[in-house]
């Protein structure tokens, strides 16, 4: 894959997240190593209103494509968050991040109102919405994922996937199978690797065949190291794995 292609998201530093390091600080590694596109994590912001404008400042200052991680639901109770779904797409505004990824949530059915809305809003904030296979059984199996999606597209919808590759190990699902099931939809992928133990690995340490996977997903998609490193040297050893694929 093409180096410009890659996107580190700062779960790689997680010793710097957990001590307090803000993340438009490690946005200065991440372009030290020659990356030019970074995933913010919500879930590490400390002071909003400040580390907002930080990173758009380091975005700016570094030309860095800005990805907006987001690990809250779109629906809860049937219902679409839109409150809370406009305040997440402000704030990626403002720290001039055109990508959010989130999660389906609690649905039985997408209607055509429900779409409608979020297409308004991302034309609104000038986003591109993606959802992703987490962990869990409520939002890490391909059947909800695969029928969400197919909805989404029937009715017009601007939704896409995050495709993330270690993820479906959870759910004791092939990622291989549901690659090739989802791959109209994917427009980003998370790499990882797992452990029989299910436990984030490097990328050629764990018991998925990541290059295998990629094959039946498009090509030339923004592709994210999502797991933690020991040190800069490992995440550029990363990447050199990962450039071979």
């Amino acid at each position: 894959m093409k180096r410009e292609k890659i996107v580190i998201n700062t779960l790689v530093l997680l010793e710097d997240l957990k001590s307090g390091v803000p993340q438009s600080l490690i946005m200065d590694k991440v372009n030290d190593i020659g990356i030019k596109n970074v995933e913010i994590r919500r879930e590490f912001i400390k002071n909003f209103n400040e580390e907002v404008l930080n990173i758009r400042e380091k975005a700016n200052k570094y030309n860095m494509r800005i990805f907006y991680s987001v690990p809250e639901l779109l629906f809860k109770a049937n219902k679409l968050r839109v409150k809370e779904i406009e305040g997440f797409f402000n704030e990626a505004y403002n720290m001039s991040s055109h990508n959010i990824k989130m999660i389906i949530g609690e649905i039985d059915e997408l209607t055509e109102e429900d779409v409608n809305i979020i297409n308004d809003l991302c034309e609104k904030y000038s986003i591109e919405l993606t959802v992703e296979n987490d962990q869990t059984p409520e939002n890490g199996r391909v059947e909800k994922i695969y029928n969400f999606l197919k909805r989404n597209k029937e009715l017009g919808g601007n939704i896409s996937f995050t495709f993330d590759v270690g993820n479906w190990i959870f759910q004791d699902e092939d990622p291989i199978k549901n690659a090739e099931r989802l791959k109209e939809f994917v427009t980003y992928v998370h790499l990882k690797n797992a452990t029989e133990d299910r436990k984030n690995t490097l990328i050629d340490k764990g018991i998925l065949n990541i290059e295998k996977i990629l094959i039946n997903l498009p090509n030339n998609l923004p592709m994210a190291l999502e797991y933690p490193c020991n040190s800069i040297e490992e995440i550029n050893s990363e990447i050199e794995k990962i450039l071979k694929f």
